[in-house]
């Protein structure tokens, strides 16, 4: 393994260890209003650290694959099976202060959804629901 190899890969597993702890340390919401259509949860920098905010969209940019959602390209980290992704430009003079996360089996929000008064056959449908948005956001329908 080169040395550029090997210092990137020491960088990668550092930042993604930093990441994890970003993660933890931070105050989740489920996303009440996207609970039909696409559930994820987010974590606003107001909400604790703006600069370990920064240091996680920082994170996601440069460890994250580019993926289509509908017409949109964005980048996302893949961690932990969960997909990670910030709202803004991060390369604009205004900061990103929204990540966003959601679990990669869509399914896992089932008991967010029952919170919100869904019951057992509409959390059966509101499942399909999920998968079937998620496949057509990808262009994978």
């Amino acid at each position: 393994m080169s040395e550029s190899t090997l210092a990137d890969t020491i960088a990668r597993e550092q930042d993604l260890a930093d990441f994890r702890a970003f993660v933890t340390r931070s105050r989740w919401r489920f996303a009440n209003t996207y609970v039909e259509s696409y559930p994820h949860e987010y974590t606003l920098d107001r909400w604790g650290d703006a600069d370990a905010l920064w240091r996680a969209v920082q994170c996601i940019e440069r460890w994250g694959v580019v993926e289509s959602f509908w017409n949109a390209q964005r980048t996302y980290l893949h961690i932990d099976e969960r997909k990670y992704w910030h709202m803004g430009d991060p390369a604009s003079d205004v900061r990103p202060t929204l990540i966003n996360r959601a679990w990669l089996e869509t399914g896992r929000y089932r008991e967010d959804a029952r919170a919100l008064g869904y019951d057992d056959e509409s959390l059966d449908r509101l499942a399909a629901r999920w998968s079937a948005l998620m496949e057509r956001a990808r262009g994978t329908a």
